[in-house]
């Protein structure tokens, strides 16, 4: 056979098996318009840009048809696709889904479309599909663009994704039930979620991987949720002492004070007009005024007045939450003066002078789990950890403060499957955040019986569920 023949058959086939694809694939249409869009016809011009705008009104006006919240644009989740969608397979979406969550940590669920055409203008039409389907907790969106095929073919990789907010107690309270929210451990810098129920008035919050403690909250008497050591706010009743009183001497003092003037109650909860208020709470801590006012409150509370006093007057001073004996939970102060600790009691026997109760004497039925003074708060430096009976020990306790360790950046993780949708060429991945990213929230009550005691739960355990835990009698 001639070559000229040869390379003719050849460029038939070619351009047959081309039109095959085409046909099976939709792009007909599309190739129709790119060609009016290349021979520059008035109207014909549509940019990267128009073509992003109009996919997000699509998006947005169909969600709007059917009441669901518009979504924003995340400008984070554009510039990490724009770094990094080169090196992106779209063949296999679920390798895609596991990137992006990677890349994002804090998207709890991500939702994934790509797809390609001659056109933009066409390829807008072949998202239709998508931007039609109702997924009402979505909250952020992304777009990408890349040329295929030496230029002749555009594709676009849509992600949506339900982006979580930052944890911090403020969130919480104005937070529904079983919000999720994103949070990084401070000790081993793992990324993960977490859902808290504002039921529960205090909790200590648990890394699922290094399994160390690093925030612990609870909600005062209006259910506004609060870092512990926020409780302490500097607070010092009108006092005068004498000149000559030792610094041991004024500890007794003040110590009696709050005792005599502090009687113990169990928590009534959240006051009935908070908004936050249930019948079923257990728990509502109070501030050091607070507690003078009323002449009343709980261990946590006496110890709060009593530590925020000490400390107004120069005192070092810690309050300690963790148990007591078989008593279960209970919160206590530890106070140092010169080379000596001393535990202090707000709740028990009246305090003696004669008998200074030293922390190496008294001290080894009282276990803490946390401490904290107005700065910061003390978490045991390693789980499960025997206690030597040391308060101030940097090798035993690590220091957090929880406004300066809020959240960052690394890894999340996991995909999901991949599904061909029924529109042509139109690939889709949804996937949700693996469970074993889950933070444990152990309950910090210290009317609990077992306070922050998480020696039961095995190691490997995914996620633990809170339960309601009883008054202390």
């Amino acid at each position: 056979m001639p070559p000229r023949i040869l390379t003719f058959a050849i460029t038939i086939a070619v351009l047959f098996a081309g039109g095959l694809v085409a046909v099976r694939e939709g792009w007909l249409n599309g190739w129709k318009m790119r060609l009016i869009e290349l021979t520059g016809q008035a109207g014909a011009t549509y940019s990267d840009a128009r073509f992003k705008v109009d996919l997000v009104d699509q998006i947005n006006y169909a969600r709007g048809a059917a009441r669901l919240p518009v979504l924003q644009v995340d400008p984070e989740l554009e510039g990490w696709l724009a770094a990094n969608y080169e090196r992106l397979d779209t063949a296999d979406l679920n390798k895609v889904t596991m990137q992006v969550q990677d890349g994002m940590p804090r998207y709890f669920r991500v939702s994934i479309c790509s797809a390609s055409s001659p056109s933009l203008r066409e390829l807008l039409q072949r998202f239709h599909e998508f931007t039609h389907r109702a997924q009402p907790e979505m909250t952020h969106l992304a777009v990408a663009l890349r040329p295929r095929a030496a230029g002749l073919m555009h594709e676009a990789l849509l992600v949506m994704g339900e982006r979580l907010q930052d944890f911090s107690p403020e969130a919480l309270t104005q937070s529904k039930d079983n919000t999720p929210f994103f949070s990084m451990c401070v000790h081993c810098k793992q990324p993960h979620f977490m859902n808290l129920s504002r039921q529960q008035r205090s909790m200590a919050l648990e890394c699922p991987k290094c399994r160390k403690k690093y925030a612990v909250i609870a909600a005062d008497a209006k259910g506004k949720f609060r870092y512990v050591n926020e409780f302490l706010t500097g607070y010092s009743p009108p006092a005068v002492f004498p000149k000559d009183e030792s610094r041991v001497q004024q500890l007794f003092t003040i110590w009696s004070a709050v005792h005599s003037n502090c009687r113990y109650a169990n928590d009534p909860g959240a006051s009935p007009t908070s908004p936050y208020a249930r019948n079923d709470q257990l728990d509502s801590w109070q501030f050091a005024d607070e507690t003078q006012r009323l002449q009343r409150g709980d261990c946590e509370d006496s110890s709060i007045f009593l530590a925020d006093w000490l400390a107004s007057r120069g005192f070092t001073v810690r309050v300690a939450l963790g148990r007591y004996g078989d008593l279960g939970g209970h919160a206590w102060c530890v106070v140092k003066i010169d080379d000596k600790e001393y535990l202090i009691e707000s709740t028990e026997s009246r305090p003696d002078p004669n008998d200074p109760p030293l922390a190496s004497r008294i001290g080894s039925r009282y276990v803490p789990e946390i401490l904290f003074d107005r700065f910061a708060i003390y978490v045991p430096s390693a789980p499960n950890r025997a206690w030597k009976g040391d308060y101030w020990s940097p090798k035993a306790w690590t220091r957090i403060e929880p406004r300066l360790e809020q959240a960052v950046d690394p890894l999340l993780a996991h995909g999901g499957g991949k599904e061909r949708a029924t529109a042509l060429h139109l690939l889709q991945s949804s996937a949700a955040s693996d469970a074993s990213r889950v933070a444990r929230a152990t309950i910090s009550s210290t009317a609990a019986p077992t306070m922050l005691n998480l020696g039961d739960i095995r190691l490997g355990g995914l996620e633990w569920t809170i339960s309601r835990l009883p008054k202390r009698e």
